[in-house]
């Protein structure tokens, strides 16, 4: 079950059972489960996708919350990236390395960097509008 509407994916690869909307997918893996909302923008991106779905009522509660549900979130742009399984990105983040970084751990964070490449550790959770 592939929900697509605008979709623009170019050299990747696009699992089975994700839902994408509006989105733009370049040189990346979406792995099976994922979940790309509106205006996401990825680019050189390995993503294993989600062990599980959330259904619309627990993405809803989560979101009244102040909490993340699994995937990507909003008007995000992530590149040079390895996202874990089970991956929560919020609205308006962006993930680009931008300082240039080779190595840092932050795994308190959700993350490290290893050559230069961020990894998003499996069920950690990227607040709305963090930069890395």
């Amino acid at each position: 079950m592939l929900t697509i509407a605008r979709i623009v994916y170019v050299d990747s690869i696009i699992s089975h059972g994700s839902f994408l909307t509006n989105s733009f997918i370049e040189d990346s893996v979406v792995g099976i489960r994922s979940r790309i909302n509106s205006n996401v923008h990825l680019k050189d991106i390995v993503m294993l996708g989600a062990d599980y779905y959330e259904t619309d009522a627990e993405i809803t509660s989560l979101l009244a919350e102040g909490r993340v549900p699994v995937g990507i979130g909003e008007n995000t742009k992530i590149t040079g990236c390895i996202i874990d399984k089970n991956a929560r990105i919020g609205k308006n983040v962006v993930i680009a390395n931008s300082e240039g970084l080779q190595e840092a751990d932050r795994s308190s964070e959700g993350f490290y960097i290893r050559s230069g490449i961020t990894i998003l550790l499996k069920n950690s959770t990227i607040k709305d509008g963090l930069v890395i």
